[in-house]
């Protein structure tokens, strides 16, 4: 019975891990859609602030009286900024380059994790890994292709820069962690990220929707948004992080078809090429970790 009801977990981990990478395909498509006639400020405000409400009940339900109680508030400022950085950067970029390109772009994030933490939080990373993640980032070069014209734009600062925020911030939580509840660090980091947009949209005089259709999206928005961190968060408490991680790779086709079969995106060579090197890379990252984790 009990290898029946563990196996019914994982079972269900991957399901929700399956369905949080749809979650973020959808709401990188809506953000898409509606980014050229709304502010990326205000999308981003009420991507934010329609994921209070959740993590309020699911605090108050966890910790009662502890649920606003932060013991590293210098590791939650770190945590803060960059994830702001992160979805600010995913946002903004894709008002300027193709959803497809930034799916891929977005899933060079363990790339840099391996190549960061050495330097950040003195976590021993061995040299087959380093090499791994330049090929990783090889990839990218690829992709980019440098060679042609007009290769270097707003978007793909922004598409780079949010894998690199990305990165430092997931670092950050795992150094938060030791000292902190997941659950609360989500709280005031969603708070922080609604009052920042709020105050950067009255300061820029950002107009609020001005139709009702816009409206309706950016309220689907921050539902997804909400239930894609419920998704993750108990995909990773019912199944090994390990094992969940490949899966985040099932979001480049369902973003290639996305971008293709919603956005008239046109797909080169390259991409195929550099994107499978991404993949790649980044699997035998995730696999060379685990192998390590399982070893110690």
């Amino acid at each position: 019975m009990s290898l029946n009801f563990k196996s019914s977990n994982t079972v269900l981990g991957i399901s929700l891990s399956i369905t949080e990478v749809i979650c973020t395909i959808t709401i990188a498509s809506l953000v898409k859609l509606i980014s050229p006639n709304l502010s990326v400020f205000m999308i981003l405000f009420f991507r934010y602030l329609f994921c209070v409400p959740l993590l309020l009940i699911t605090g108050f339900s966890q910790r009662k009286k502890d649920t606003f109680v932060i013991v590293s508030k210098s590791g939650l400022a770190i945590r803060t900024i960059t994830g702001l950085g992160s979805f600010g950067c995913l946002f903004a970029a894709l008002q300027f380059i193709d959803l497809s390109l930034m799916t891929t772009l977005f899933q060079t994030m363990p790339i840099f994790i391996t190549l960061l933490a050495p330097f950040l939080i003195k976590e021993v990373v061995g040299w087959f890994r380093r090499i791994i993640a330049l090929i990783g980032f090889l990839g990218v070069l690829i992709i980019l292709d440098p060679f042609s014209e007009n290769w270097f734009h707003y978007g793909v600062v922004l598409g780079v820069l949010s894998p690199i925020f990305g990165a430092l911030m997931t670092l950050s939580v795992r150094k938060l962690s030791q000292t902190d509840h997941p659950t609360t660090t989500a709280l005031w980091y969603n708070i922080f990220g609604a009052l920042v947009f709020l105050i950067i949209c009255i300061l820029n005089k950002v107009q609020w929707p001005q139709y009702n259709e816009i409206f309706i999206i950016l309220l689907v928005i921050g539902f997804i948004s909400s239930f894609q961190q419920i998704c993750l968060a108990y995909s990773l408490k019912l199944a090994q992080a390990s094992m969940l991680a490949p899966l985040r790779y099932i979001s480049v086709p369902i973003g290639i078809l996305s971008g293709v079969y919603f956005f008239n995106e046109q797909l080169s060579s390259t991409f195929f090429i550099g994107t499978s090197i991404i993949i790649i890379s980044s699997l035998i990252i995730i696999k060379r970790e685990s192998m390590i984790k399982e070893k110690t």
